[in-house]
């Protein structure tokens, strides 16, 4: 890749990683419910989730998909499914020290989502697709797709959830944080609109 396209893939990195999607809506909601400290393992999952896709569609997922296109449709579903799971699990939630008894998204949790995750997949594959150069160049520029969008990522996800760390003290007041919560779930169940759109 040279400077230009650098700067360009970087931008659309920024721009993917900071628009509302499945992993920000759910850390906005597990840092209002849980906390920062207590959302670092999720962070860490979409961190490692997220690069480990990358690695994978620039050596070759990309072509897997476009070879077996029922796989991306059997992923979809997978993803449909447990954003359902994740939807509901938030709109019932309860902060911990009201008696809530659910946990963030585990580190292993979270890594294994980005596996399934429509927007995470559909950008990293427009990504390969759009930025790579030739086959003798690849490995250079998946390095470099690396870089920006683990950088991208870890300032995305910090982000979301200091954004649900700030909003934390207003939804103490009763009621707010179900209320948050509920709409944290519509906002997660509007995610799915394009995977059912597609």
């Amino acid at each position: 890749m040279d400077w230009p396209t650098i700067l360009s893939f970087s931008s659309f990195a920024f721009v993917a990683a900071f628009t509302p999607g499945p992993n920000n809506i759910m850390l906005a909601a597990s840092g209002a419910n849980f906390g920062f400290r207590a959302t670092l393992p999720h962070i860490i999952g979409i961190c490692i989730g997220f690069c480990l896709l990358v690695l994978m569609a620039g050596f070759g997922l990309a072509n897997l998909f476009a070879l077996i296109p029922e796989l991306y449709t059997i992923l979809k579903f997978v993803s449909f499914l447990f954003l359902l799971y994740l939807a509901w699990k938030i709109a019932t939630a309860a902060a911990p020290e009201q008696g809530g008894r659910t946990t963030p998204l585990r580190l292993w949790q979270a890594a294994l989502f980005q596996m399934v995750n429509p927007k995470g997949i559909s950008v990293i594959i427009s990504a390969v697709t759009a930025y790579t150069s030739t086959a003798a160049a690849l490995a250079n520029d998946v390095v470099i797709m690396l870089i920006v969008f683990s950088a991208v990522t870890i300032a995305a996800t910090c982000t979301w959830t200091v954004f649900g760390v700030f909003i934390r003290d207003f939804l103490r007041r009763p009621g707010r944080l179900r209320w948050f919560n509920s709409l944290m779930a519509l906002l997660l169940l509007a995610s799915l609109i394009p995977i059912v759109a597609v």
